[in-house]
């Protein structure tokens, strides 16, 4: 229980630091944009 505790912490400080200090991109701003890009190719249907 200890280990995971400090694992989730250590990780969310690491991940602070990351998103102060560097350009890290928006993880969910990307996924709308691919979910947009497959609708936008999908085939039209068949109505015949």
């Amino acid at each position: 229980m200890f280990q995971f505790v400090l694992g989730f912490a250590l990780g969310n400080v690491v991940g602070m630091y990351l998103a102060q200090n560097y350009q890290v991109p928006d993880i969910g701003k990307k996924v709308e944009d691919f979910k947009k890009d497959l609708e936008a190719k999908k085939k039209p249907p068949n109505d015949k």
